[in-house]
């Protein structure tokens, strides 16, 4: 068979030469723009809707194999959507010692919202959950990033829930009389995994200072009997007792949630750990102070602002709580240069409801420029 040269094949060295001009100067161009490649690389890709089902493993056995099926589709879809992050993200997830693979589901869940869920008296033996992402996530993502305590409960919460997940699956009665002989395990199964359905969807929702709604506290004081292990479901039932105005009962859930994060031994979760220690020692300080107890509230608020690892210190709206709260708690003590200090933090990270306040009353009066107590003392000096 003939082999016909293409048109361009007489023009020999000429075209040598420019196809070498031209490869360098590609190559120049890729050096130059190589950072804008990896940032594009490197850029998450936008979100799209996850869905995932999961089959009722024993479809007789309500609640309990809805509630399982209902987890199991939810934490898969939270993978399957779960977005790659860029550089800055990483960077600011190790910060706070996030940047896990728990750390970066605590942030995936907070970009999705539960847009269906099939309803546990449906005849289907699927349980069918599909997520639709927020919006405005690539803009709303900074600033979730910056709430570290409530990524961190997240965090703590997915472990656990895929934790129980496993341990049920692998426990699985294989027939109903197997299971009435092990109607209290099955029970209490199904207890955690409701209970941690309901903290999850709550804390993953709820917005400001507080990580939970004080309407979920009859479920978590449910949870925490059937999880006592759990150490952020009694922070979460510390904060809902404390909206609930039962200081006495929150610092009791505290010391329990600090007595079993002393216990656990962190390696990768140490700094987590550390970042709800702090959050329990703030709680904690809240829960003296409304008790008239403010020498140690303030010992608490102390520690919760100087915890012992700086990834675990909190963040500059979490700081700004416990600075204004601080600052409350030193009044009460007479101690007005540190009240003024701690409200005059506060207000530096946008919190100044302290400082204005305590100004209409007299104090923490702004100090004169230096320049300005220059030329007064000039003027005085002039004859």
């Amino acid at each position: 068979m003939r082999h016909t040269s293409a048109p361009w094949a007489s023009l020999g060295a000429p075209l040598r030469f420019w196809q070498g001009r031209i490869r360098l100067a590609v190559a120049l161009l890729c050096l130059l723009c190589g950072h804008f490649a990896e940032s594009w690389a490197a850029a998450p890709a936008p979100l799209a809707p996850a869905t995932e089902m999961a089959a009722r493993p024993f479809p007789l056995m309500v609640p309990l194999s809805y509630r399982w099926a209902r987890g199991a589709a939810w934490l898969n879809a939270i993978k399957g959507g779960c977005p790659g992050l860029d550089s800055g993200a990483h960077k600011g997830l190790a910060a706070s010692g996030l940047d896990d693979v728990g750390g970066r589901l605590a942030l995936c869940a907070r970009l999705y919202s539960l847009e269906h869920l099939s309803p546990w008296d449906s005849p289907e033996p699927l349980v069918v959950v599909r997520l639709a992402p927020m919006p405005d996530a690539a803009s709303a993502l900074p600033r979730l990033m910056r709430e570290a305590d409530r990524l961190a409960v997240l965090r703590w919460l997915m472990a656990d829930l895929e934790k129980t997940l496993l341990a049920t699956q692998s426990r699985w009665p294989a027939s109903l009389a197997q299971a009435r002989k092990r109607a209290a395990d099955l029970e209490a199964a199904s207890l955690k995994l409701e209970g941690l359905w309901q903290a999850l969807e709550n804390v993953r929702a709820t917005e400001g200072c507080w990580l939970c709604t004080p309407e979920i506290h009859a479920v978590l004081e449910q949870t925490v009997q059937a999880a006592p292990e759990n150490a952020a479901l009694w922070l979460l039932l510390a904060e809902a007792r404390l909206q609930r105005g039962l200081a006495q009962a929150a610092v009791d859930a505290t010391n329990e949630a600090l007595r079993l994060m002393a216990a656990t031994v962190g390696g990768g979760a140490s700094a987590v750990q550390g970042r709800l220690a702090a959050r329990a020692r703030y709680v904690r300080g809240l829960g003296h102070w409304r008790l008239g107890q403010p020498a140690l509230a303030e010992t608490d608020l102390d520690a919760s602002l100087e915890p012992p690892l700086a990834e675990s210190a909190p963040q500059a709206e979490e700081r700004a709580q416990r600075l204004h709260a601080r600052g409350a708690v030193r009044l009460l003590r007479r101690n007005l240069e540190g009240m003024c200090e701690d409200f005059e933090a506060a207000c530096a990270l946008g919190d100044c409801e302290g400082l204005a306040a305590a100004r209409e009353q007299g104090q923490c009066r702004p100090k004169p420029d230096a320049r300005t107590s220059a030329s007064g003392a000039d003027r005085q000096a002039r004859p």
